[in-house]
């Protein structure tokens, strides 16, 4: 059974405070792209895994974390044959493990014929990941608590996405370890969603938490982000907890010019759109 699984733009995030539990409370909005990885997941009589990149299949994979999970869930000792096709690249911030995580939950749910609803889905996925509940519904929405709680928004506008990423990559966990949740910016996601709504100039509000952390972990982030605004681009943001920047536009402007630009500077330059369902 072959699935695609999307990635995502956080086109802002709010992490409002830190847990008890040591997780934080996000509020997001999040709106699923057009690149993806492919997922193929089958029955078998014995475990086979196999990736075109090394991506090893233990506790550090989650899509094995997921299947486990699954598995856990319904008593099954059942195996797989799993073929991954990576082209969301890793520590990038566009749920690329995430989205993969919740494609196989959503496969091992109707090869095991378990008909779990989608809240039970997000039940088991939430453990594993917060992007993950975004993943299994991937569709525009605003994202609050530690992923699980998704609000529906009406958001169906066909604008051009460029997608800027440097070599480096950040680790979500380092991101928010260095996080002062009291000297972060917090954008107003309220806000920006009536702007969207009223197809309203919406860059003064996009804003993200986890920019906070860049310059320790990756400051080509911020070298992308001023040369995109220099070229007079001014929809830009980090999206997650990078180190991907996007650029959206807005004005009919296709950004082949900065797609070229960009290409000549950093590793992986992708120009994509939002995802119509």
């Amino acid at each position: 059974m072959i699935e695609k699984a999307y990635g995502k733009i956080n086109l802002s995030l709010d992490v409002v405070s830190r847990r008890e539990d040591g997780y934080h409370n996000l509020k997001s909005i999040m709106l699923p792209i057009n690149i993806y990885d492919v997922i193929d997941i089958e029955l078998a009589d014995e475990m086979q895994y196999q990736c075109n990149i090394d991506l090893p299949y233990d506790n550090s994979n989650i899509i094995y974390r997921c299947i486990e999970a699954m598995k856990k869930s319904a008593n099954s000792q059942q195996n797989f044959k799993i073929k991954i096709e990576k082209n969301i690249p890793l520590q990038a911030g566009l749920a690329g493990g995430s989205s993969d995580g919740a494609c196989a939950i959503r496969i091992v749910n109707k090869l095991l014929g378990l008909n779990y609803s989608f809240d039970q889905l997000v039940s088991i996925g939430s453990k594993i990941g917060a992007d993950i509940p975004f993943c299994l519904y991937s569709k525009p929405a605003i994202v609050e608590g530690i992923g699980e709680k998704i609000t529906p928004i009406d958001f169906n506008q066909d604008y051009p996405i460029l997608l800027i990423k440097p070599a480096m990559g950040i680790n979500t966990a380092e991101s928010f370890k260095l996080l002062d949740i009291d000297r972060c910016c917090h954008p107003n996601i309220d806000e920006l969603y009536k702007r969207l709504k009223n197809n309203q100039f919406f860059a003064d509000l996009l804003g993200n938490s986890l920019m906070y952390s860049v310059d320790k972990l990756c400051p080509q982030v911020n070298e992308i982000i001023d040369s995109v605004k220099k070229c007079g681009y001014d929809n830009v943001l980090m999206t997650g907890s990078g180190s991907t920047v996007f650029v959206i536009s807005t004005n009919g402007d296709d950004l082949k010019e900065l797609e070229q630009l960009m290409r000549k500077k950093y590793d992986f330059v992708c120009k994509t759109s939002l995802l119509s369902m």
